[in-house]
């Protein structure tokens, strides 16, 4: 024998339910007639607001009778498929332009009203100048397609019985979800606890960060500042070596002196350029680019390079550039010397040391040139036959201040700053290396439009 008040708890959730299911359809059939009267008037709106676009744009060409540019206007209108027709009547009621999907409009303002028996929305919007009427646009749409309203009725009743059975589904899972809830909570307390730990960590870690970036600060300016002395230093040996060859030859003629001391003036013009070209970057001032051709630029600097890599080391000189490029002259004289440099100090016990220049026209992408602009370019090429690099040195040799030189014998800052310098210019740098293979710097900077700057 069952239990009435079991059957009273068991009717009391279906009844509940039930009304809940008439409240949703009933809801539902409001929601659709509510819908539809708000999508109609959207419609309208979005209508107008087209016809008063093309309205605006159709204002000059109903003034001028450009019936051309009026047909443009209209033909733009035809991607919106929902448009059936689209009309331009001028100030005398003729029409000047249409699109139709539902034969020919009406030649004259007043027989418009005959498409009214089509059941298209119709849209009418004056054209003015200064507030005065001087033509209409006439625009007829579709409200909406069957295939719509089908789709639109069909959601909202699958909608309705979504809702009764989720109304029958809460009500039986009620007691779990309470359960559930109360091991949600326990563990979001437990998340919470972990979460206030972790932000004790992430703080301690950002106080680490900031004192190691604060130390890394630090030791860049200390070498940076020693990369400076350096530097100077490695020049004003070549003016000392200078002055010290005008000592040896005292008594001598003075003609081949002047040629010695002008050579020590230019080392020294050279230091102190070094030391403006390390302090603008430092302070990152902009550079002074002028039109200049490489080649004569290497052959002019010829007896300084000899100077600074010494009688031991064998250079040649293939100097095919005619194009002129555009650069600081004063910058890229210090990075042909401090490539000089570099090949000298791989080869220790001698070797072979090759400036190439040339031009290349309609350049495809090089090495591993980052977002790389064809076009026509001038090559410069330093190679040496010395120690050479391996693939994890090549790949960090310019990175700001690696070096693998002992400390205290160099920067780290030559390769960085030559990249940085050539970059600004709009040209491009790649190494070629292998241990025991010697190395090759290339340098690619783009042609000067009809040599400007020269």
């Amino acid at each position: 024998m069952s239990n009435p008040h079991s059957a009273a708890q068991w009717r009391m959730p279906v009844l509940l339910a039930l009304i809940a299911a008439a409240f949703l359809i009933f809801s539902g059939v409001a929601i659709v007639l509510y819908e539809e009267g708000i999508y109609r008037a959207q419609q309208v709106k979005a209508f107008t607001e087209q016809a008063a676009i093309l309205a605006a744009n159709e204002t000059a060409a109903v003034i001028f009778d450009d019936r051309k540019s009026a047909q443009e206007y209209v033909d733009a209108m035809k991607v919106n498929p929902e448009l059936q027709g689209v009309g331009v009547y001028n100030r005398s009621g003729k029409l000047m332009a249409q699109t139709s999907r539902i034969g020919p409009l009406p030649g004259d303002l007043s027989q418009v009203s005959q498409l009214s028996k089509l059941g298209l929305l119709a849209i009418s919007v004056p054209i003015t100048q200064e507030k005065v009427r001087i033509g209409t646009i006439y625009l007829w749409a579709t409200e909406e397609t069957a295939q719509r309203r089908i789709a639109r009725y069909s959601g909202i009743a699958l909608l309705v019985i979504m809702g009764a059975l989720v109304l029958v589904v809460l009500s039986i899972s009620q007691r779990a979800l309470a359960r559930a809830n109360t091991e949600l909570e326990l563990r979001a307390d437990n998340l919470a606890l972990l979460n206030t730990q972790l932000q004790r960590e992430m703080e301690e870690r950002r106080k680490t960060e900031e004192a190691l970036r604060q130390s890394q600060k630090m030791e860049a300016i200390g070498q940076l500042s020693g990369g400076i002395a350096h530097d100077f230093n490695n020049l004003l040996m070549i003016a000392m070596g200078n002055l010290q060859l005008l000592q040896r030859r005292l008594g001598a003629e003075a003609k081949p002196l002047e040629r010695y001391i002008e050579s020590a003036e230019e080392g020294l013009r050279r230091a102190a350029n070094l030391t403006q070209r390390l302090l603008a970057f430092a302070r990152r001032q902009p550079l002074t680019p002028r039109g200049v051709k490489l080649s004569e630029l290497v052959e002019g600097m010829t007896a300084l390079i000899r100077q600074s890599v010494g009688e031991h080391v064998e250079i040649a000189l293939r100097l095919n550039a005619e194009w002129a490029v555009l650069c600081d002259v004063n910058q890229m004289e210090n990075v042909v010397l401090n490539l000089a440099i570099n090949a000298r100090d791989a080869m220790p016990n001698g070797g072979r040391l090759e400036i190439e220049t040339r031009d290349i026209e309609n350049m495809a992408p090089p090495f591993d040139a980052e977002s790389f602009v064809a076009g026509d370019y001038v090559e410069l090429c330093v190679r040496d036959n010395g120690l050479g690099m391996d693939e994890a040195t090549r790949r960090q040799a310019i990175d700001p201040f690696f070096t693998t030189k002992p400390m205290g014998q160099g920067t780290g800052l030559g390769l960085s700053t030559a990249f940085g310098f050539v970059r600004q210019s709009g040209g491009y740098l790649g190494i070629e290396s292998a241990s025991g293979s010697g190395t090759m710097i290339t340098i690619l900077l783009p042609r000067a439009l009809n040599d400007e700057g020269l």
